[in-house]
């Protein structure tokens, strides 16, 4: 699994709308689509942070479902 597949997997979770998260993160729309579509697949560590941050959880989260994927 990569970084994509994992945030639409907690994106899901978080019960939040695309227009909500993006406000949240200060991310365009168009950014916010290309994660949905789980297209961001290997994003800067300080991006993954922002990601993680405005979804509510810890960037380890993602990586913790990258790893117990394989």
């Amino acid at each position: 699994m990569n970084f994509g597949e994992a945030f639409v997997i907690l994106f899901g979770q978080s019960g939040m709308t695309q227009a909500e998260f993006a406000r949240k993160g200060n991310f365009s729309t168009a950014y916010v689509n290309q994660l949905a579509k789980g297209k961001v697949k290997n994003p800067t560590f300080t991006r993954a942070c922002e990601i993680a941050d405005a979804l509510g959880v810890s960037v380890d989260n993602f990586y913790e479902l990258m790893k117990n994927s394989e």
